[in-house]
C-alpha cells in the first residue's frame, strides 16, 4: 500500500539533462523499482521503506542511460480540446465542442460532441471515456464470466500504468479506462484474460488452456499491445511545464 503523504518532488542529473523524479513508499513493492511516466517524461522511483528510499534514488541514478533513452521515446501529451482527434474503440473521432451550457457530451457518428465551458473539456472528455469503458467491460466480463460459470466480484476503472487489467483472489477486477479507446477486440482480450483468473489465478498452461477456451487472439493482442498500448497514456493527458 502506497504510504500517503510521503512522495517526493526531486530531479536527477542523468548526465545529458536533469529530469524530474518522484519518489515514494510502498510497502507492497518487493524490490526498488524504476520507471519512466511515458506521458509526463517524469522518472518515478518506488521503495518499500522509507529507509530503503535513499537506495532507490540512487539505484535511480546508476540506470541513467536507460532513463534517457526512455524519456526520448516518450509520447507528447494530448489532452483532449475541441478540434482534436482521438481513438474510441479503434476508430477516429473529432471532437467538436459547442458552447451550450446544458454540459452534456454525446457521439455523433464520428465527432464528440462536448457542451459547456472549454476550460473543463479535458475532464468532461475523460469522465465520459470511463463511463464507457465501464459500460463495455462489464458487458464483456460478464459475457466471459457466464462462459466459464464463474461469478466475478465489482468492477474498478482506473488510470492504471503498470498493467491494463488485473484480477484478486476475490474475484474484484480492476481496468484501466484506455482499453476504450483501443479496437474492440483488444478490450475483449483484456476483459477475457482477467476473466481467466476467476478459474486460475496465474499463468499456467492450465490457464492458458481456459483463456484459449475464449476464443481470443493472445498474440494479436500482445503485438498490438507492443506496438500501439504506450501511445494510449498520452491522451488526456495535460502538458507539463
Amino acid at each position: 500500500m502506497r504510504e500517503p503523504g510521503t512522495d517526493q518532488a526531486l530531479t536527477i542529473d542523468l548526465g545529458d539533462r536533469m529530469a524530474p523524479l518522484t519518489a515514494r513508499i510502498d510497502h507492497r513493492a518487493r524490490r526498488l523499482i524504476v520507471r519512466v511516466d511515458p506521458v509526463k517524461g517524469r522518472v518515478i522511483v518506488t521503495a518499500p521503506s522509507k529507509r530503503a528510499l535513499s537506495e532507490a534514488i540512487d539505484f535511480a541514478r546508476t540506470r541513467a542511460p536507460w532513463i534517457s533513452r526512455e524519456l526520448d521515446a516518450c509520447a507528447v501529451a494530448r489532452p483532449f480540446a475541441a478540434g482534436e482527434t482521438f481513438p474510441y474503440r479503434g476508430a477516429p473521432v473529432e471532437i467538436k465542442a459547442t458552447k451550450r451550457a446544458r454540459g452534456g457530451v454525446a457521439l455523433d457518428g464520428g465527432k464528440l460532441v462536448v457542451d459547456g465551458d472549454a476550460r473543463h473539456l479535458n475532464r468532461r472528455v475523460t469522465e465520459w471515456l470511463k463511463k464507457e469503458a465501464r459500460f463495455a467491460l462489464t458487458e464483456r466480463v460478464d459475457h466471459y464470466a457466464a462462459l466459464l460459470s464463474r461469478k466475478r466480484g465489482p468492477i474498478a476503472i482506473r488510470d492504471t500504468r503498470s498493467r491494463w487489467g488485473s484480477c484478486a483472489r476475490t474475484g474484484a477486477m480492476s481496468f484501466s479506462w484506455r482499453l476504450i479507446l483501443a479496437p474492440p477486440q483488444i478490450l475483449d482480450y483484456v476483459a477475457a484474460h482477467e476473466c481467466a483468473h476467476l478459474v486460475h489465478l496465474n499463468h499456467s498452461a492450465a490457464y492458458w488452456r481456459t483463456l484459449n477456451s475464449l476464443d481470443v487472439d493472445a498474440r494479436a493482442a500482445r503485438d498490438w499491445f507492443n506496438a500501439h498500448g504506450q501511445s494510449l497514456y498520452a491522451y488526456g493527458a495535460e502538458h507539463v511545464a
